[in-house]
């Protein structure tokens, strides 16, 4: 009864396939002009917003190659040393975050108190969490707001070992603002991922990294199970992991409020990283830097 309660209200999902419209950047990517131009026209209209009289300039739809022609394989995500670097880092954030996330989800009825209230304060904490990620990626540097969060989430479960044992609901409350911020950094991190890659391989660095994600589900019960040993064990291994992948968000390119790149070459470099020396293109595109991210 359970797995059937679970998957059940996946079947509601179905019926979306006729309401939720198609991307237009794909559907411009296959040169289907005319439909794309029409569910751009809608969306304006709901949000109340012109458009101008002539959507898309005709000299650069000429110059459009569909993307279909194009094939992409799952090592191209390691093409280059920048998008392997890129890749190999969105891995580790993904399934660190991850392991976070669940670790502190299966841990909720080991806290002291009452273990259905302490299981229902961890997902009732996730409401402001979804909220405030949804806040902040409208306004500020993915990033910042990203590593932000990290460092919240791993620096509370750190603290942990300084609270005195009878000091239950402090424990309680720290780990809560731990779950907090761990599940605002993975909720932000679809589309922190979406919007580093481009076009052509956005939905299979999506796809690697969500499954990064799932291996990461699967060593969390082993940080629980580290408790045995110490109760404040978990908390310090999985409080030093997340503040270590908030220092590695800090590396990547920032793309808040920049197009999204639509080929390989158009990815942002590594924060502080160089490859190779440099050209006289590559010092111009610093110069005059293509933008690449999308704003909610």
């Amino acid at each position: 009864m359970l797995l059937l309660a679970l998957t059940v209200p996946g079947l509601l999902c179905v019926p979306l396939w006729w309401f939720i419209p198609e991307s237009p950047r794909w559907l411009i990517s296959q040169r289907r002009f005319r439909e794309a131009e029409e569910i751009i026209q809608k969306a304006a209209k709901m949000n109340s917003i012109a458009v101008p009289v002539v959507m898309f300039d005709p000299m650069k739809l000429q110059e459009l190659k569909p993307l279909k022609q194009q094939k992409v394989f799952i090592l191209d995500l390691f093409k280059t040393r920048n998008i392997a670097t890129i890749t190999t880092m969105s891995v580790l954030l993904w399934m660190l975050t991850s392991v976070g996330y669940f670790a502190l989800s299966l841990n909720s009825p080991n806290l002291h108190g009452d273990a259905y209230l302490n299981c229902f304060l961890s997902a009732l904490i996730e409401v402001p969490a979804y909220i405030t990620a949804w806040l902040l990626l409208r306004t500020l540097p993915r990033r910042y707001i990203i590593a932000g969060v990290l460092f919240l989430g791993g620096g509370v479960l750190l603290l942990i070992q300084l609270v005195p044992t009878e000091y239950n609901f402090l424990s309680i409350g720290m780990v809560m603002l731990g779950k907090f911020g761990i599940t605002s950094a993975f909720s932000m991190l679809y589309v922190f991922t979406a919007e580093l890659y481009p076009t052509l391989v956005r939905n299979m660095a999506v796809g690697v990294t969500s499954m990064a994600s799932r291996v990461g589900s699967i060593i969390a019960p082993y940080f629980v199970y580290l408790g045995a040993y110490n109760r404040v064990l978990p908390y310090m291994v999985m409080g030093s992991l997340t503040v270590l992948i908030g220092i590695i968000t800090l590396f990547f390119p920032e793309s808040f409020g920049m197009t999204l790149p639509e080929t390989l070459e158009e990815m942002q470099k590594v924060k502080w990283f160089r490859f190779g020396k440099k050209t006289r293109d590559s010092m111009d595109n610093e110069e005059n830097p293509k933008v690449l991210i999308t704003s909610f």
